[in-house]
Formats: structure tokens, C-alpha cells, sequence
């Protein structure tokens, strides 16, 4: 987890970002931004409306997933797979929102957290830093200026881990799941609204006027299972960790299915 998070996703932004800057790349990104943002805002409304019968220490663990997802061990990846670099820089830049909202919205909820350790954790993130760095790279490029091939076939060569490494990753978490796990009706209902539910709400972004790449990439984005560190934290600060565990393993499980199938209908249905 430690060489993908630290070595081989920052590679893959930093050779997403390995292209000039057009007005038009401008014009996506800055549209996924205020779409990740804007998701950010819709995640936290859906949290005050659904959960409110939960138990407490379930509460904490179902809000915390449904803001953050995997998106960055699997759903870089598969946006890379699916849509080339440019839907990997797309990625990048979307998930720019969900880290800061994890490490300050999303850590107070088990926690009282101070601004100087949000401002840490944010800034000192791998993936945070590539992305500042991608930047770098893509004015240079766009001003002629370009990386010397050692050094650029090397980040590509380590980049291009990513998929098989987080996969197999993905694979040795699952491969200690308890079939009883998977049968947590709380779990059942979360993995339906994670995976299906709210995706198919963001989806409506397609009746806006919006950059149709920008509009798949984020969509697909929020398809994506809950993130692991939701067992973390969980544990760290003496929440109900069992439970945030079977959120990940089923909606994790069941994600096998359903990424697919809304990465299918996504290049399938007009934009």
C-alpha cells in the first residue's frame, strides 16, 4: 500500500501531466474541479438526510464512506484504463476536493481535528504534491521545454504499475473476507447507494453544458468503493471498525460488478 500510495500513483499524475496546456485542458479541469467540489456539497447534504436512525458508531463509519471513496486505489486506475491519461489527469485533479474533505470534514467526525494537522496531512499528501509538481511539468512542457527521456520513460515505467499493483493490492484485502461479512443488511444498503444510487444522481450532470470527458471521468469517479482508510480511522479512535471493514469488503466485492457495468453504460449512453 506504502509503494503505491508514495511511489507509483504519484508517477502515474506526474506522466498524466506530461502534455501542453491547451485552453480546452484548462476549461476540463477547472469543470471537474467545481464538479468534485460540487459532489463534495452533495455528499455532505445526503449525510444529514440519511443515517439519522443508525446507531451512533455506525452513523460515523456510513457518513465517512459515503464522502470518501476509493477512488484513489482504484479509481485512478480504472479512469486510466478506461479514458487514457487525460481521464487519469481528469482523476487527479477531481480527487483534489475529496482529500481535503477527508482529512478535515471527514477526520472530525471521529475526532476533534486542529487546522494546522488538516493543513499537514493535506500538503504532505504524495498524491497533493504530484499534482502541484504535474503543474510544473505541464507549463514547462506547454513553454518547450520537456523532461529528459531517462527521467520521463522511467516515471512512466513505474506509473504504469498502477492498475496491476492496485488490483493485486485490492485482491489480497479481499482474499481474508468471511462470506458472513457480505451479509450485513446495512452494508447491502450502503454498497447500493455507494455504488449504483449515487453515481446514477451525479450522472444528471449530463443535462449541463459541461465538457462530456469531464462529466464521464467524475461520474466514474463516484461509482467507486469505500475507502479503507474508513477501518483507520475507525480503529484509531475506538469506533465500531468491524463495521466499517464489511462496508468496505461487500461494497469492495460488489464493485467487481458494478464498476464495469457503469464504465459500460457511460460510453454507451449520449452525452
Amino acid at each position: 500500500a506504502d509503494v503505491i500510495l508514495m511511489v507509483v500513483l504519484p508517477c502515474s499524475i506526474l506522466e498524466s501531466f506530461e502534455m501542453e496546456l491547451s485552453p480546452e485542458i484548462l476549461s476540463s479541469t477547472l469543470n471537474v474541479l467545481v464538479i468534485s467540489c460540487g459532489i463534495q456539497c452533495f455528499y455532505w447534504i445526503w449525510n444529514h438526510i440519511f443515517y439519522r436512525n443508525a446507531e451512533e458508531g455506525r452513523r460515523i463509519c456510513l457518513k465517512y464512506a459515503t464522502m470518501v471513496s476509493n477512488a484513489g486505489f482504484i479509481g485512478m486506475p480504472v479512469a486510466a484504463a478506461v479514458y487514457g491519461s487525460l481521464g487519469l489527469l481528469y482523476a487527479s485533479v477531481f480527487l483534489l476536493p475529496q482529500r481535503i474533505f477527508m482529512w478535515s470534514y471527514g477526520l472530525s467526525m471521529f475526532t476533534t481535528v486542529s487546522s494546522r494537522e488538516v493543513v499537514k496531512k493535506v500538503l504532505t499528501h504524495p498524491c497533493i504534491i504530484a499534482v502541484f509538481l504535474g503543474i510544473v511539468i505541464m507549463v514547462s512542457y506547454t513553454a518547450g521545454w520537456h523532461l529528459p527521456a531517462a527521467v520521463s520513460d522511467t516515471i512512466g515505467q513505474i506509473g504504469g504499475c498502477s492498475t496491476a499493483l492496485s488490483m493485486m493490492l485490492i485482491g489480497a484485502i479481499l482474499s481474508d473476507v468471511e462470506p458472513k461479512e457480505m451479509l450485513n443488511k446495512d452494508a447491502i444498503i450502503f454498497s447500493f447507494y455507494r455504488l449504483l444510487l449515487i453515481p446514477f444522481l451525479v450522472g444528471l450532470l449530463w443535462k449541463l453544458p459541461l465538457d462530456e470527458l469531464s462529466i464521464k471521468v467524475s461520474v466514474l469517479l463516484t461509482a467507486m468503493p469505500a475507502a479503507s482508510t474508513s477501518v483507520m480511522l475507525a480503529q484509531k479512535y475506538h469506533r465500531d471498525y468491524k463495521f466499517a471493514s464489511e462496508l468496505i469488503m461487500t461494497s469492495t466485492i460488489l464493485s467487481l460488478i458494478t464498476i464495469p457495468l457503469v464504465a459500460a453504460a457511460l460510453n454507451t449512453v449520449p452525452m
